[in-house]
């Protein structure tokens, strides 16, 4: 594989399948802050910030890191950074800022349609 170590493979399936447990969806109606599902949508979104800020060079440089983040992490941030629910919202911001300082190098495509879905989208939604 394209993983020189074995716990590069399971940091990687660790961060996927986080990524993944963020993207469940809630259910409909006001969120309830006692769910299961919020609960765990919020604490995946929380390690998978704590991945990020504290990320090694072989994360930061390994293609297979980064495009775990571009098909996994990128796809999470653009469907929760429209929740509703503002820690949630909060999370995915701050995730979003942090990939901006240490991998904006290999996601610029992916940082253009951030702005596009999440900002244009908060911009346009009477409050």
């Amino acid at each position: 594989g394209a993983f020189s170590h074995v716990l590069q493979k399971d940091a990687f399936l660790v961060f996927r399948s986080l990524c993944k447990l963020s993207m469940k969806p809630l259910a409909d109606g006001p969120p309830d802050p006692k769910s299961h599902e919020l609960r765990s949508k919020i604490l995946s979104l929380q390690l998978l910030l704590s991945i990020l800020q504290s990320a090694g060079p072989v994360f930061r440089t390994n293609v297979m890191f980064i495009n775990a983040i571009k098909q996994y992490l990128c796809v999470a941030l653009s469907k929760n950074g429209v929740s509703s629910v503002p820690e949630v919202f909060e999370l995915s911001l701050t995730i979003f800022i942090t990939l901006l300082a240490t991998f904006k190098q290999h996601l610029k495509m992916q940082i253009e349609v951030f702005f596009k879905e999440i900002f244009l989208y908060i911009l346009e939604t009477p409050s």
